[in-house]
């Protein structure tokens, strides 16, 4: 059995490593295509199955991220025992979108999400993987996706990964006047689907190191991908996508009892993104949850110094590894 320890990429290596090995290892054992959502939305997707398949672990992305965002977590994933699947989210990465071009993100309702999902996982995880064994890992808005997931779909996923999950947003009590007039005029046709204020196309500005990682050579991979791709340049929100993430944590935090299955939920103590209240009623609620907080980590605690990664890999394959 590999250690964890043995995989994990050192910062100093990290470029090195992932041009030389893994994405080679990922183009030859990955597989990908499309399906089609209710609504006609092409949704763009890619597995690699294990034959030595412990478990099929299914990724629920976050907000403006994309596929090759999470080579490095397939790669452990896979070289730990495990299949792994992720669809990329409507609005991002190569699946349709409600908005014209690659910058705005944008959903009518977010349970399409859930719909979305669920639809990958019934027309492509389960027919595809080799056992029954599905455990979900999900971050950021795709916490909030995978979250709501459990709640409506409580007996497909036996365990569950939550990762700065978007329970709630971050908001500073001065914009929450705002955000109540956004909700209110969101739904009007000539501003649904407009940027919220602050949000704008893409411009290829190098944020580092403001910005949600703290790992350099992680920051300009995913930079330079969406510098190449223009698929990859989501980069802000419109008004009905706001109303959505505004208020789907009530609902989420009012049927967080629903989930029976372990969760772990891993906070980040330097998130500005998402607010840890939100998380502390869901792991409250939750009948098997269990909340672990990443102290001096950023939102994408994943993309965090290297001591942090290694922490918070140990924690995630000895929760998927032990009954």
């Amino acid at each position: 059995m590999k250690l964890i320890e043995d995989l994990i990429i050192k910062e100093e290596d990290f470029a090195k490593k992932m041009e030389g090995e893994i994405l080679p290892f990922l183009n030859e054992h990955s597989k990908e295509g499309y399906i089609t959502a209710k609504d006609g939305l092409k949704l763009h997707y890619r597995f690699m199955v294990n034959p030595k398949e412990e478990a099929a672990i299914v990724i629920s992305h976050g907000f403006c991220e994309f596929i090759p965002k999470y080579d490095e977590l397939l790669y452990y994933f896979y070289e730990m025992g495990y299949s792994v699947f992720i669809i990329e989210h409507r609005g991002h990465g190569f699946s349709d979108r409600l908005v014209e071009g690659f910058s705005k993100v944008h959903v009518k309702h977010f349970e399409d999400y859930i719909s979305d999902f669920n639809l990958f996982i019934e027309k492509i995880v389960i027919p595809e993987s080799l056992t029954e064994n599905l455990y979900l890992f999900a971050h950021s808005m795709g916490g909030g996706v995978g979250a709501m997931y459990l709640e409506k779909h409580p007996d497909v996923f036996k365990k569950a990964v939550l990762t700065s999950p978007m329970l709630q947003l971050k908001v500073n009590t001065s914009h929450k006047f705002l955000l109540a007039l956004v909700c209110k005029i969101s739904g009007l046709p000539i501003i649904n689907k407009l940027y919220l204020p602050g949000h704008h196309d893409y411009n290829s500005t190098y944020k580092y190191p403001r910005c949600s990682m703290m790992s350099k050579p992680r920051y300009d991979y995913v930079f330079n991908l969406r510098e190449e791709e223009p698929h990859y340049r989501t980069s802000g929100a419109t008004f009905g996508w706001g109303r959505e993430a505004f208020n789907v944590y009530k609902k989420i935090l009012k049927n967080a009892h629903l989930v029976k299955i372990p969760v772990i939920l891993m906070q980040a103590s330097q998130d500005s993104l998402v607010a840890p209240e939100g998380q502390g009623k869901f792991s409250e609620a939750a009948a098997n949850c269990k909340l672990i907080r990443f102290e001096g980590a950023k939102h994408e605690i994943f993309n965090a110094t290297d001591d942090i990664i290694l922490e918070y890999y140990k924690t995630v394959f000895d929760f998927y590894k032990n009954p």
